[in-house]
């Protein structure tokens, strides 16, 4: 039987957003690809309420705690600030308790894989005979470079991440200044580590394949793949044409603590927003997502027609019936999850550069990528008055995604490293 630990910087389930939700796919299809095996699961505890949620395609689960107070500012000075040598958000996850657990464990479970979640986790490698694999999710130290030229529309860019920050540091780092200095830091850190610790491992894993092939390029890796998230769409046959929606109602779907996902609707709501407004009266925009900052709350009074519904118990049953979802990214890397999955479900997506990137649909048909604010408007207002426009794309962007993201495709690249 061969095991397998997946260390993770939260529990991969339940599938209450896009990480998750592809940390569930790497469980499923190791599973499917190797029937046998045991999969030991090392985590921290993002909600202790989601521990009741495991699934059964993990075996065991070892819950590992935050590093304390003293033991984060003392990373966080001396490796991230005076020595330059770890990103900020390696420094907070870090602990000597914690590597020695995780050591301990794979000399005494002997595993054949050992998969680490993101970068973060990336400073308890051991050596030992397992392959080890990285998944990046996407190159963080290009998002936070992105950030930089929007910070008009972040609350906070560092998300839910500031959770993670010493209670002291939290403050301070709400400060915009500090921020974008922060940011700036963090950026610079993260493009040193992550090219560095990609030497530490056997395998290499991106969400988007185009990301995968640059950062290939540069560190020169053997084993660098990208692998997107598996949708399976809901059918293919033409028979989704005749799908039922309200003619008004526009989407945005997305965690809503995430800087990336709180000022696309900030930017959507100031500036394309009243324009789709003036030309239809009955237009309605739902955010849907959990964890809706208090900006973000505050948007259903600041604009008309604005709900924020928060987290729902079934994403798709809250959207489907839309005309449209929109994805007015300002910033971001990697394959929009979000983006995939809308059309997956036959719902037409409106979106731009940013939003569109490492998707190789083509625009008008599969999708419409909006080059400035006046196409947006125009995307938008053509498919809720068009009826047969709106039935062609949610067609097309089905064909696309079957084509392009179906579990065999997904899967086929994870066996490449699951040998």
């Amino acid at each position: 039987m061969k095991k397998i630990i997946f260390i993770t910087n939260r529990l991969p389930f339940p599938n209450t957003d896009g990480r998750k939700n592809l940390l569930s796919q790497y469980l499923t299809q190791i599973k499917e690809i190797h029937p046998d095996s045991e999969i030991i699961n090392i985590s921290f505890v993002d909600d202790p309420k989601y521990l009741s949620a495991k699934p059964k395609l993990i075996d065991r689960i070892i819950t590992i705690d935050s590093p304390g107070f003293f033991e984060k500012v003392y990373n966080a000075l001396v490796y991230s600030l005076l020595l330059r040598k770890w990103p900020l958000q390696v420094s907070v996850y870090y602990s000597k308790k914690n590597h020695k657990l995780i050591a301990k464990t794979i000399q005494k479970e002997n595993p054949a894989y050992v998969i680490y979640d993101m970068v973060r986790v990336a400073e308890y490698t051991e050596k030992h005979p397992a392959k080890t694999i990285l998944s990046y999710d996407d190159l963080l130290s290009l998002r936070y470079q992105r950030q930089l030229e929007w910070f008009k529309y972040i609350p906070s860019v560092f998300g839910g991440f500031a959770d993670k920050l010493p209670k002291f540091a939290r403050g301070a780092a709400e400060l915009k200044f500090i921020q974008k200095a922060l940011i700036r830091l963090e950026s610079r850190l993260l493009e040193k580590y992550e090219q560095s610790v990609a030497a530490r491992f056997d395998h290499l894993i991106f969400t988007s394949p185009k990301e995968a092939e640059h950062f290939k390029d540069i560190v020169r890796h053997e084993s660098c793949h990208g692998i997107p998230m598996k949708i399976d769409p809901i059918a293919a046959d033409g028979s989704v044409g005749a799908r039922q929606y309200d003619p008004n109602k526009i989407v945005f779907v997305g965690k809503m603590d995430i800087p990336h996902n709180c000022s696309a609707v900030f930017y959507f709501c100031e500036k394309i927003w009243p324009k789709v407004k003036k030309h239809q009266p009955d237009a309605k925009f739902y955010i849907v997502g959990k964890n809706p900052t208090r900006e973000v709350l505050q948007l259903e009074k600041q604009y008309p027609d604005v709900i924020v519904t928060g987290e729902v118990n079934d994403v798709k049953k809250t959207v489907m019936d839309s005309a449209l979802m929109i994805a007015p990214l300002l910033f971001g890397t990697g394959i929009k999850t979000k983006i995939v999955e809308a059309m997956s479900w036959g719902i037409p997506v409106v979106t731009n550069a940013i939003g569109s990137e490492g998707i190789n649909a083509s625009h008008r048909k599969d999708l419409f990528i909006s080059e400035n604010d006046e196409e947006m408007v125009q995307h938008i207002l053509q498919l809720l008055n068009n009826a047969e426009m709106n039935h062609s794309m949610s067609k097309n962007s089905i064909d696309y995604v079957s084509q392009h993201f179906s579990s065999t495709v997904t899967k086929e690249k994870l066996q490449l490293i699951l040998v």
